[in-house]
């Protein structure tokens, strides 16, 4: 009887042992594979880009052409990034920033001053001036760049956000 009772605790006594290995195997492995990825998996986040005053227009000027340049990383990818941004002033703390990229396949949409609305001329989409779709394809609004001035200086988010989504921070 005593020789069963010394196997199952030899028995009982490996099992543990081996758990025990395995589960800190398990946590340095989890440890090690974050430490080797890093920070590759993560998107860097907005960066505010400072405009010229001279590149924004009031509102009865219609809208100014701005381009924004500027680095972005993604994981450890480092790509000069262009893109184009409508920019005008609403009143004299506030400023809307509506990227020119259509929502229905990205071309590049262009502002009609006779007409105030922004044309696409891929497959004839049409938004109105601040953004929302009036017909063709595109599905949703065109996505804007969030906005805030600070000292007379204004900025520019290099991410672009939903329509509404847009806070204007007022100086």
């Amino acid at each position: 009887m005593e020789k069963k009772s010394d196997v199952n605790r030899r028995k009982f006594m490996e099992i543990g042992i081996y758990t025990i290995t395995g589960a800190i195997a398990a946590v340095s492995g989890v440890a090690l594979a974050r430490f080797a990825v890093g920070t590759s998996l993560e998107k860097e986040k907005s960066k505010w880009i400072e405009l010229d005053s001279e590149d924004v227009q009031d509102a009865e000027e219609g809208f100014a052409r701005v381009v924004l340049e500027y680095e972005q990383k993604d994981g450890w990818l480092t790509a000069a990034n262009r893109s184009l941004v409508y920019v005008k002033r609403v009143k004299e703390n506030e400023v809307i920033a509506i990227s020119a990229a259509c929502s229905h396949l990205g071309c590049i949409v262009t502002w009609d001053e006779e007409q105030k609305i922004f044309k696409c001329p891929c497959h004839d989409g049409r938004y109105d001036a601040e953004g929302r779709v009036i017909s063709g394809p595109p599905p949703v609004p065109l996505r804007r760049h969030k906005t805030k001035i600070e000292d007379g200086t204004i900025l520019l988010a290099t991410e672009t956000v939903p329509y509404g989504d847009d806070t204007h921070e007022p100086a």
